[in-house]
């Protein structure tokens, strides 16, 4: 019977690296959806319960409003019925009281009509919000516990191997990106989103106070209220793209990669262009997210550094391994000084994706000169995720 042999020091060490790394990222990304989710449900009850006291209110008004114009038609028909005791001023005035009390009527059943829709929607928010929650905190607390087991046991075996230094440089590395991307999570957020919402809530408060009065600057206040939403939509929605294409769960690399450069041309005047090679096919996760996070990374520090006219991406699948490069015109820089720099300071980039390709198997290639533009060039093996 032939003996299994045995997993060195650094086989074990990359299978700590890799399990540990995608736990991480599951359970922070699940407890990143709880936290938001249940800071949204705090933000939807509040509005919740400031719209259900002004559709109270509002029915109230409209109840007095009614029993006024009531009051209004009945002066008016005892008018009609004797229009020649009354003076030409006094029925002008029963006619204007009248008209007035029926368009107030109109206005105050309309904002009533929204107030009930708008409670409606809430309700239904909060409802989903609410499932939401204890859908992902379940999942997180189940994800910790398998975690802190599995974590606990690779330990225990670590212990017992003498070459454990980058152990050490690992998790300060794993803690660190976290907090890298919590915080970046946090400025996208207070930058975008909550500040559209300020806006938002502004320009609702405008259109309340125009309700009553001329409608043209009511109907320009919610064209601009409708351009401030769909524009915090947007951002809503880049973030949750960053955060973890759903895209590349539901059609995979080449879709999720072509929609995101078709969002970079929108935003930005360069001609990005993307040539797919071999038969196109699912790939493990790992790998798919390795892939698409590369072309993210390279495309985005092209676009804030290199000042490039034009972006090429290849990507070849072939039987046993996916090919990727990423080729721009821009400034080029210094890749030597750059991997130093990535080695003392906080933030990695491109550099810190070489070692993901390394837990499955790759080879990433960085070639860039000052003046010459930039070429990041990674080949993946397609089991190697397994």
């Amino acid at each position: 019977m032939a003996r299994r042999p045995a997993l060195d020091a650094q086989g074990i060490d990359q299978i700590f690296q890799q399990t540990v790394a995608t736990l991480s990222e599951s359970r922070d990304q699940i407890y990143g959806i709880a936290e938001a989710a249940q800071t949204e449900y705090e933000r939807v009850q509040v509005q919740y319960e400031e719209i259900r006291r002004e559709a109270a209110a509002c029915v109230k008004q409209v109840d007095e409003l009614e029993r006024l114009l009531r009051v209004a038609k009945t002066r008016l028909a005892v008018v009609n019925r004797d229009f020649e005791r009354y003076s030409e001023a006094e029925i002008k005035r029963v006619y204007e009281e009248t008209h007035e009390l029926q368009v107030q009527v109109a206005v105050a059943r309309e904002r009533e009509a929204a107030l009930r829709r708008k409670r409606d929607e809430l309700e239904r928010s909060l409802r989903n919000l609410a499932q939401l929650v204890a859908k992902a905190t379940h999942m997180a607390k189940h994800v910790g516990a398998a975690m802190s087991l599995l974590v606990g046991n690779l330990e225990d075996a670590l212990e017992t191997i003498d070459s454990l230094q980058k152990k050490s440089v690992l998790a300060t590395r794993i803690i660190q990106a976290q907090e890298d991307e919590r915080r970046r999570v946090a400025r996208d957020i207070h930058d975008g989103p909550a500040q559209a919402m300020a806006n938002v809530v502004l320009r609702a408060e405008i259109c309340e106070r125009l309700l009553n009065g001329n409608r043209q600057d009511l109907a320009n206040e919610l064209v601009q209220l409708k351009s401030m939403v769909k524009e915090a939509l947007v951002d809503v929605r880049r973030i949750i793209f960053d955060l973890r294409p759903m895209a590349l769960d539901d059609l995979g690399l080449v879709p999720t990669v072509r929609r995101f450069i078709e969002s970079v041309k929108e935003d930005a005047d360069i001609d990005v262009e993307l040539i797919v090679l071999g038969k196109e096919k699912r790939l493990l996760s790992t790998v798919e997210v390795t892939i698409f996070r590369l072309i993210q990374e390279a495309i985005n520090n092209a676009r804030k550094h290199a000042d490039p006219n034009r972006i090429l991406v290849r990507l070849e699948f072939t039987e046993n391994q996916i090919n990727m490069q990423v080729e721009d015109d821009g400034v080029g820089f210094d890749v030597e000084d750059a991997r130093q720099r990535a080695k003392y300071g906080s933030h990695y980039g491109l550099m810190s994706m070489g070692e993901r390709v390394d837990l499955l198997g790759g080879d990433l290639k960085i070639l860039s000169a000052r003046g010459e533009g930039t070429t990041v060039v990674a080949s993946i093996p397609i089991n190697s995720g397994e």
